[in-house]
């Protein structure tokens, strides 16, 4: 690695870990005396707060990493610029691109560690940094959430419909089943007032069901036999936990989990769209990093004169907030379907790095 190189590096990263490290203290200290109230309230003690604020640290970081690029990029540049060093490289033949390349080598580096936190860390300490919020600092009690009304599952060749299911007594109330042959005409339809699950047997019973055989002639469809039954045992291959579609949040999940999730949603006929989002956008985001990077290089090496990397540092802040304001924005646009999901997750990518990019090229000319 060149000296330059080195040199550039060790000022950045250290202003980088500062910077991390002053924006960690005060989301904490912040949210600590949000939570400490409630832990008071509820005779909790502060242990809980403090292993919530842990669990907590990996989303924290996975957050803050790129803004902490940010002011660490115009901090080190900007204090080289005010002490003339930027002017001492350039006339020892090194360009802005040559400079600005180990920092955004750095930044991809590190847009690594955040992908491995946001991906690996961040879905298991949320999901314990939510319990411990729910249940030991507020004292509520922790419920299993599950999509329980109004599903529609698939399965080789039969359709299920459920208007409302009960996990905790594996009942079903008022269902349908639609069975097809082969050729995938409809051969039997069953209308079921409630469905009830024997899991010791593995056995489904219906209440009050409906049955219609149908049969194909000449190319149309008539019922071949209506009949109804009281109480019935049913044929369903299906166990009663095949049917639950655990509710997480998209941001409590892995991308193997977020797949996962999204296959069986449209088996059951819920909406994915959010998560197709979220996928796009866990892969993406870590390129905030080197986007931040060259997003504070024109502006921190803007002008030398007194002040001037104070302007810079205050408009390279106003370019970073506003950049997840947009990102907020289009990627709520997208979970409102006004965006296909990659375009809503990858849009202010492109347009903040364009203007990155156009602002250096004027910078160097």
């Amino acid at each position: 690695m060149r000296i330059y190189s080195r040199y550039l590096l060790k000022e950045m990263l250290t202003l980088f870990v500062l910077s991390l490290v002053t924006l960690l203290s005060i989301y904490l200290l912040v949210d600590f005396f949000a939570k400490v109230d409630n832990a008071i309230e509820n005779h909790a003690g502060l242990l809980p707060v403090f292993l919530f604020l842990l669990n907590q640290l990996p989303f924290i970081m996975g957050k803050f990493i790129p803004m902490a690029l940010l002011l660490a990029t115009m901090l080190s540049l900007g204090g080289l610029a005010q002490n003339n060093e930027i002017v001492a490289f350039q006339a020892g033949g090194l360009s802005i691109y040559r400079m600005a390349l180990p920092l955004v080598l750095a930044g991809l580096v590190l847009a690594g560690v955040t992908f491995y936190i946001n991906n690996n860390l961040v879905p298991i300490t949320s999901m314990q940094a939510d319990h411990l919020k729910s249940v030991a600092i507020k004292g509520k009690k922790e419920k299993n959430l599950y999509n329980l009304k109004s599903l529609w599952y698939s399965d080789k060749n039969v359709i299920y419909y459920f208007e409302d299911l009960d996990p905790e007594r594996e009942t079903i109330t008022k269902a349908l089943i639609y069975r097809f042959s082969g050729d995938h005409r409809l051969k039997l339809r069953l209308d079921i007032e409630g469905l009830s699950y024997q899991a010791a047997g593995k056995h489904w019973f219906g209440n009050r069901v409906r049955v219609r055989e149908f049969r194909f002639n000449d190319g149309f469809t008539d019922v071949a036999r209506f009949e109804q039954k009281e109480d019935v045992e049913l044929d369903i291959e299906a166990t009663f936990k095949d049917f639950l579609v655990p509710r997480k949040d998209p941001d409590r999940m892995t991308l193997t989990e977020l797949k996962s999730y999204i296959g069986k949603a449209k088996s059951v006929g819920l909406s994915h769209i959010e998560y197709s989002v979220e996928i796009f956008n866990r892969m993406l985001y870590p390129f905030s990093c080197p986007l931040m990077i060259l997003l504070a290089i024109p502006f921190s090496l803007g002008s030398r004169r007194h002040g001037g990397a104070a302007q810079g540092i205050a408009i390279s802040l106003f370019l970073g907030f506003s950049f997840w304001v947009v990102l907020s924005i289009s990627l709520s646009l997208g979970q409102g379907r006004l965006l296909g999901p990659f375009t809503a997750a990858v849009m202010p990518y492109l347009l903040y790095g364009s203007f990155a990019l156009f602002m250096l090229r004027r910078r160097v000319h």
